[in-house]
Formats: structure tokens, sequence, C-alpha cells
């Protein structure tokens, strides 16, 4: 599979269906890392016990409460059981599978709550297939003793299809806890079909889902243990779903089908949203419906006054209540930020009362859904986000994009773009993503961002402020493209720019055509420039690259020297038409001439492949012509050194190699983080200055720790006396 793939859901719409994520992707999926075998115990926050088995089951529970709840069934089958599972950092949840089964991966993450006393599943499903999944999914649940005693959601003993909850108990006077199920939210639109027969130990939901293409779908269902009775049919009447959902990752929360009602989820803003009626949510998590009669929001920021007519506002999100700024959601999809002016929010509730509300009594405010204001919301403009959680439209021709790479300074097109990262802290480096999905590490040339709002005012704010520039862009296809795969992850896509590469070997200078090679590999173990080029003929052709780099396009993109040493692989697909000329080969007394036909056994396997004589000597920098190999040449190499010299030498030579290139990366690095020092020497961000420095002495440190043992190496290679 092509690395696009892995990339291509980068810049995703928000929607019900996630695009289909690999396993350790965080936020979907819990990261690898901490493993735990079965069965797997932990009491929660109210003192109950959980048991999970290793099918993610709950096994007993406290005082037997359970005879296995909560299995998981997929047209009568039921989830397998595995080994062990990944544990998240705090050791309070757990994620079994994958379970292949429908055509889908199935995972299972079960969170123990510390604090409130619950147990949480969350079921993913991905379907990595080219069509439309419907999955009838079961969970049974056979409970320690005979349901007696119901309480749902509604008050009412039937439980009905309104209904999100239900308690069921034993009897007001059992020792064994009764069982919390909270199976939906009060606005979802996908619920179960709850089934029961009372005096009878089990209890069903079923749920119908349809997962597309290429995407994933989940299920959260909630279960608590609570004795008496009473107890767990006042944690029900207490419980509210959407703020337990805060502590699930954003990207999880977003594919969940059965939870949260109309969400509205843009960047680090979850809104709620009511399919017929605005919506108020004050802070002691009461929810009021009616019509928000506010005919505009004024909102002073750092960038100037902003008067916004509610026709262009989605909602508002307050995050504290000693806060005063206050967070607007538009329907274009920008966030902004900052102080509301015209405060209180004016409602007139569904029974004709009007309420004015000061923003330290509201969590959220938002209009009902419509097609003018949607529950989805794609950016559709070049967007600059900020650190603070804004996501501003801005003139893309403002955007001064000339990026310094390990290969020289370039200058980027935001055309070619989908993204420029800044928030990159594990090495400081920024990533600029392209259309085509290709990765490129470096650093934004500019420390100053001076952008034209769509708005009308405009931003003026240090790089450092912002997290991305995003430009909403359709991809291209990179079916037809070459694929670089470099050693710092970063992935290119495009085409080789020589006209020939030349490879020495024993045997003489070998060239070939661009468009002949199938995949050019540098091995780890192989000194610095040994390639292996396979051809699309099925040749073989080993030896050391003549030149330290290759001139590669990006297409769409710059044109890049790629250091040959940088360089994992080069994946080439088969040219439409077929090469023109073959690949030049050497000539000897015995070939035929230079009109012999073409045999693949005369390309031979050199140092690196299956050839056991010694390597050929490190090849000048200026690209040479072909030579012609002689007869003799193999023999006069053997006979140069011993066979234990010539083994020695390799693994010397290997390690010289394997040095030098680490040192040359270092030193990449170093250099443009010095660069970034320098950025913000002169913008007078001592901080950030004193960050970079710290950085380049480490690598240096480094750099000087590898020349040591450079040089001892270079000792060692020298001719023994």
């Amino acid at each position: 599979m092509r690395t696009l793939t892995k990339l291509s859901a980068w810049f995703a719409v928000v929607s019900a269906a996630a695009s289909f994520a690999p396993a350790d992707r965080p936020g979907i999926h819990i990261p690898a890392g901490r493993s735990v075998g079965f069965n797997w115990y932990l009491n929660d926050g109210a003192g109950y016990r959980w048991d999970i088995a290793a099918n993610g089951q709950i096994s007993d529970g406290a005082n037997d409460a359970y005879d296995g709840g909560m299995q998981l069934r997929l047209s009568g089958s039921y989830f397998s059981s595995s080994d062990a599972g990944r544990l998240s950092a705090d050791g309070r949840e757990v994620e079994i599978g994958p379970w292949k089964a429908n055509n889908l991966q199935v995972y299972r993450r079960i969170y123990i709550d510390p604090k409130l006393g619950y147990c949480r599943w969350i079921d993913i499903f991905e379907n990595p297939g080219p069509e439309t999944a419907s999955v009838s999914a079961q969970y049974y649940t056979n409970l320690g003793g005979t349901v007696e005693e119901v309480y749902s959601t509604s008050g009412k003993p039937d439980v009905s299809g309104q209904d999100w909850g239900v308690v069921t108990g034993s009897s007001s006077s059992s020792s064994r806890p009764a069982i919390v199920h909270v199976f939906a939210s009060k606005g979802a639109q996908v619920r179960p079909r709850f089934r029961y027969t009372k005096n009878n130990d089990s209890v069903y939901y079923d749920f119908s889902l349809k997962v597309p293409p290429g995407k994933a779908v989940a299920t959260c269902v909630f279960h608590a243990q609570r004795r008496p009775l009473a107890e767990a049919r006042k944690f029900l009447d207490e419980f509210k779903p959407r703020n337990e959902l805060t502590k699930v990752p954003a990207e999880l929360r977003r594919i969940i089908v059965n939870m949260g009602g109309a969400t509205l989820v843009l960047g680090n803003i979850d809104l709620p949203r009511h399919e017929k009626y605005d919506l108020a949510v004050l802070r002691n998590e009461n929810e009021l419906l009616g019509t928000i009669l506010n005919e505009r929001f004024d909102v002073e920021t750092f960038y100037g006054r902003l008067e916004l007519g509610a026709d262009r506002v989605v909602g508002i999100n307050l995050p504290a209540p000693d806060d005063p700024y206050v967070q607007v959601v538009l329907v274009d999809g920008q966030v902004l930020s900052g102080r509301l002016l015209n405060a209180p929010l004016r409602i007139r509730l569904t029974n004709g009362n009007e309420m004015s509300l000061p923003p330290s009594k509201l969590a959220a405010a938002t209009f009902a859904l419509s097609p003018e204001r949607p529950g989805d919301i794609k950016l559709t403009n070049p967007t600059i986000m900020l650190r603070s959680g804004q996501q501003l439209y801005f003139q893309k021709e403002d955007l001064d994009c000339t990026y310094q790479t390990q290969y020289g300074t370039v200058k980027l097109d935001g055309d070619d773009l989908r993204s420029l990262h800044f928030d990159t802290p594990e090495g400081g480096l920024h990533r600029a993503r392209f259309r085509n999905g290709s990765v490129l590490s470096g650093l934004l040339a500019a420390d100053a961002l001076k952008l034209r709002l769509d708005l009308g005012p405009t931003l003026n704010i240090r790089r450092h402020l912002a997290v991305q520039c995003a430009f909403p862009v359709e991809e291209t296809d990179s079916a037809e493209l070459s694929e670089v795969t470099l050693r710092n992850d970063d992935v290119l896509f495009g085409r080789i720019e020589e006209e020939l590469l030349t490879v020495t070997t024993q045997y003489g200078d070998i060239t070939v055509k661009p468009a002949e090679v199938a995949e050019v590999e540098t091995p780890e173990e192989g000194a610095l420039g040994q390639v292996r080029i396979k051809l699309h003929s099925g040749t073989n052709v080993t030896g050391k690259l003549v030149g330290d780099t290759i001139r590669f396009q990006m297409v769409p993109g710059p044109r890049l020297p790629v250091f040959i040493g940088h360089v994992v692989k080069i994946a080439c697909p088969k040219p439409q038409l077929p090469a023109t000329q073959p690949a030049t080969r050497p000539t000897s007394p015995d070939a035929g001439g230079e009109n012999a036909p073409e045999r693949e056994e005369a390309m031979p396997e050199l140092p690196g492949g299956t050839s056991t004589r010694p390597a050929a000597p490190p090849a000048p920098t200026t690209r040479p012509r072909p030579r012609t190999a002689t007869k003799d040449e193999p023999l006069k190499a053997a006979a140069s050194a011993s066979e234990s010299d010539a083994a020695r030498l390799k693994q010397i030579g290997m390690e010289i190699a394997q040095l030098r290139e680490d040192i040359a990366k270092l030193d990449a690095m170093a250099k443009l983080l010095a660069a970034e020092r320098d950025q913000a020497t002169k913008a007078g961000d001592e901080k950030r200055a004193a960050q970079a420095l710290a950085k380049v002495k480490v690598l240096q440190e480094k750099i000087a720790s590898l020349q040591k043992q450079l040089a001892a190496s270079l000792d060692k290679a020298r001719p023994r006396q």
C-alpha cells in the first residue's frame, strides 16, 4: 500500500464516520507500548469491581452482579479472545483487537472511571473494503440474577424507543448490585433496540449500523453497578453522557453514532446541537430549548472588533465561568475568540418565557440545525489555526512560503500544499504536506505572519503562535509517481530527474535510465552510497551509486537534490510506454560487442548482494564516464587482500559509512535549528532562541561523540604493519 493512503486523511471533513485509521493511531486507538494480560481487574471510583475477560466482557463484577456482560456478537459470531490488550498511559483503559468479521476490523476499548464510578465500552468498526458494510451488532448481557425491577429514563416501567438508559435489578432488598445500562444519549439519532424478559437474566441491545467504505464508526455503552436499587436509579437520573464523553479523545468521539446527539466538532470545540430548537447549556448542566433572540454578536479580538450578524453564527462556546472570552463558531467553519461585548444571551423558551443569561451562567449556546447551519461544516478557504483554538480564513498570497530544508531553501507554492504544520515538538521542525501526499520537513523562514483575514482585519502574529496553515484542496493522484521514503519518515512523490543513474561495480560502471527502475534501496548494513537497484525487467544491480545526491522533482512541488544517505527506498511505477533503450551494460571480449543480445545473467550481483568479493573503492564525487571492465580486474582485486582482511575492511567500511551518514544527518538538523535560533534572536524571542540553542548544543555533543568514533574506525582501517 502506498504511503499516500496512510496520509490522505490528515485534513478529513468532520462527519459521523471517520476515515479508516491504522491500529496505532492515537485518539482512535490506544498507542502501543503498555500491555496487560487477562483477566484484567480494576475497581471504579465508587468501589465496584470490574473483571474484564479476554473478549472484552465483564465476567462477574461485584458480588455476582454478572455472569458475562457486554458480550459482542456480529452475525451470530462472538468477538474472539485476545492474549493481551493495549493499556492506556493512566492504566484505566484497555483495548482488545482487531477481530476480523463481516469484512470489518473490530476493536473494543474498555475504560473504568476512577471518579464517578462506571465502566465504558467503545467498540470500533473499521471497514477497509470498497463497499458500505451493513452491520447487525448485538450486545448480550447475562446478569447474575433475574430481572425483577426495571426503571427507565422516561420514568415508565416499560422501555420505549425514546429511552436512552435503563436500570435492571433483582429486587429492592437484593444484596447483588443493580445494573445501570446507558446505551444512547438524549439526542442520539442511532439507538439500539433494548430487550429483556422479566424474571429472566438475559438483556440484549441490537444495533443496526452502516460503515462506509474506508471509514470507521463506533458505539458507546456505559454500565454502572449500584446497591441498593434506589442508588442505581439516582445514578441514571443524574448521569450526563455528554459530560462523560469529554473524557474520550476528540477523534474517537467524532465517530460514535449513538451518543452526544447532534454535535459540531471544530478544532478543540465540541458544540451540542438540537434538531428543532436553539439550545442554551447552563453551567449547572441544565439545557434550555427555545429561540435565541440576539440579532448580532459583537466580539473584541486581539486583531480588532468584529460585529457578526446572528445569521453568520452557529454557536458560542464559553470555556470557563471566570473567563471573559468566548469562542464563536461561524457557519463557514471559522472559529474566533474574544470578549463578548453585547452580552447577555437572550432566549425565548418553548413555553413562551424569555430569559437573559450572562456569560458566567452559560457553557454554550447554539442555533438549531438547518440547511443554513448544518451539522457538518467543510473548511473551504486557506485557514490559519492558532494555539488558542481559532480558525481564521486568510488571503493565501500573503503567506511567504520560503522553506528551509536539509536540501536547501525552496519556495513552496500554496496551490501545491494541503497544510503547513508548525506544532512538531518532537524535533522542532515543521512539516509541509502536499496535495499528492508528500511530507517534507524543514522550517518556514518567516518568523512573523502578517495575513489579511476574510473577516476584515489583518492578523499580525509571531509564527510560534500558529499550529498550522491548512489549504483545503483536492488531492492529486500519485499512482503514476515515484515514491521516495526517507530515514526521517518524510515521503516524496514525483519523478527522478537524472538522465542516467550510474552504479560503480567491480565489473565496471553500469548506467540505467530512471524509466527502467522499479526500486532503489539503500541497505542499512551497507556502506554510504551502496544501493540495490531492481529494474522492471527483473534484473538487479548492486553497487555504489556515483554521486552524493539524486535530483528529484516533486509533482506538484519543488525540485530537490536528495542526499542518497537519507534515502530508505525509491519505488517507481512501471511507465505506460516501455523504455526506448535498454540499460547500458559493460562490455568484455566475451560479450559479443555492443550489438550482442541482452543476457540478464550478464548483470552481476556485487558487494551487498550475493558476491563475496571485496568492495570497490569509494566513488569520486564527480560523475565519471562509464568505463569498460576487463576480465582480469576481479582476479586482481581478489588477490590484493587476504580473505580475512577483506572481511575486516568491509565491516570497518560499513561502520565508517554509517557514522558519516549519522553525522551528516545531525549536522543538517543542527543547521536548521541554528537558523531557527537566529530568527528568534532577531525577533527578540529570548525563550525560543534559548530553546533552539539548547537543542543545537545537544546535537553538537552527539556529533562530537560520533566524530571520535569515526576517527577510531578510520584508524582501524589503516593497513596493518
